[in-house]
C-alpha cells in the first residue's frame, strides 16, 4: 500500500510538472501584455525603456465652441469702435432691460444676450434678447445714450417652426455668400409672406426672427475673456438655450429643423452698403458717433 501511494506521488508530482510547463510560456505572454499596458508594470519596466517611461502629455484645455466658425467680421482695430466693446457697458444695458422689461407673469428669467438680428432686407441690426420659459424679447437699445428705444415681445406658444444653420442666399442671388450660421423664429405656419409685407422695408408685420452671434463675439477669444461674457456674443448658446425652453412647454408644438437658412435677397446693393458701414450698431465714425 506504501508503495502504491509512493508511486502515486509520483506520478501526480508528474503531471504536476507537465501542467507547470504548459503554463509558463502563456504566463510570460502575460505578464509581457501586462507591462506593454497597465501603468503599474510602466513604473516597473526598465528605466531605458525611454517610450514607456514617458509621461503623457496634459490635453490641451478645449476652446469653447458649440459649431465651427466661419469668417470673422471686422478687424480687432474696428471692433474697438462698437460702443458695445466698451467694458461694462452691455452688462448694464441688460440689467436694465430686466428690471424694467420683465415682470412676473412673463415667466421665469432663462438668460440675455447681445445679438446680430438679420432683417427681411439683410440689413443687420444690433439688439438685446431677453429670454424667459414664455417669450423672447427683442430690445433696440441706444448704447450711446445708454436708454431703451423699442422693444418687441414673441411667445414661445405662437412659434411654429425654428430653423438653426447657415445662412444662405438664392442660386440666382448676386450677394456674396456670408458664410454665417444663425436661427430663425418663425410664427408663420407654412403660409407665404403677402406682397404688402415683402415690398415694404419698414414693415413690423415679419412673421419670423433671425439672429446671428454678434460681431464683438469673434473678438472675446484671445484675450482671456471668462465663457459667460463670451457666450453673451454667441447664438449658439441662444439657440440651446431656447430649444431647452421650448422642450420643456408641454403646450408647444413648434418643429426645431437643422437647415440653411434663406435670405431672400438678390441684389442688395443698399442692405451690402448698410451693413458694410455697420449703420445697424452703435459705434464712433470719425468725429461722430451714431
Amino acid at each position: 500500500m506504501s508503495d502504491l501511494l509512493e508511486e502515486d506521488l509520483e506520478f501526480r508530482g508528474g503531471t504536476l510538472q507537465l501542467s507547470t510547463d504548459a503554463v509558463m510560456p502563456e504566463s510570460s505572454e502575460t505578464n509581457r501584455t501586462v507591462t506593454a499596458d497597465t501603468p503599474d508594470a510602466r513604473t516597473e519596466a526598465p528605466a531605458n525603456n525611454t517610450e514607456a517611461t514617458a509621461p503623457a502629455p496634459a490635453p490641451a484645455p478645449a476652446e469653447y465652441q458649440v459649431f465651427p466658425r466661419y469668417d470673422v467680421p471686422f478687424n480687432k482695430e474696428n471692433i474697438k469702435d462698437f460702443f458695445t466693446f466698451r467694458k461694462g457697458v452691455v452688462e448694464a444695458a441688460i440689467q436694465e432691460c430686466i428690471t424694467v422689461l420683465l415682470f412676473p407673469e412673463d415667466g421665469e428669467y432663462l438668460g440675455s444676450w447681445l445679438l446680430t438680428e438679420i432683417t427681411l432686407w439683410d440689413n443687420e441690426k444690433e439688439r438685446i434678447v431677453l429670454l424667459t420659459s414664455r417669450l423672447v424679447m427683442t430690445i433696440k437699445y441706444d448704447f450711446i445714450a445708454m436708454k431703451q428705444l423699442d422693444f418687441k415681445k414673441t411667445y414661445l406658444d405662437d412659434l411654429d417652426t425654428i430653423v438653426l444653420g447657415e445662412l444662405v442666399y438664392p442660386p440666382s442671388s448676386l450677394v456674396p455668400e456670408r458664410h454665417l450660421r444663425g436661427v430663425r423664429l418663425m410664427w408663420n405656419k407654412g403660409e407665404p409672406l403677402p406682397l404688402k409685407t415683402v415690398w415694404n422695408p419698414f414693415s413690423q408685420d415679419v412673421p419670423f426672427l433671425t439672429f446671428a452671434s454678434h460681431p464683438i463675439f469673434w473678438h472675446k477669444v484671445s484675450d482671456g475673456t471668462p465663457v459667460e461674457e463670451k457666450s453673451t456674443y454667441d447664438m449658439e448658446t441662444f439657440a440651446e438655450k431656447l430649444q431647452r425652453a421650448i422642450e420643456a412647454m408641454s403646450s408647444s408644438a413648434c418643429c426645431i429643423h437643422h437647415a440653411p437658412i434663406v435670405i431672400q435677397s438678390y441684389v442688395g446693393v443698399t442692405s451690402l452698403l448698410h451693413n458694410k458701414t455697420s449703420m445697424g450698431f452703435f459705434k464712433v465714425r470719425g468725429k461722430f458717433s451714431f
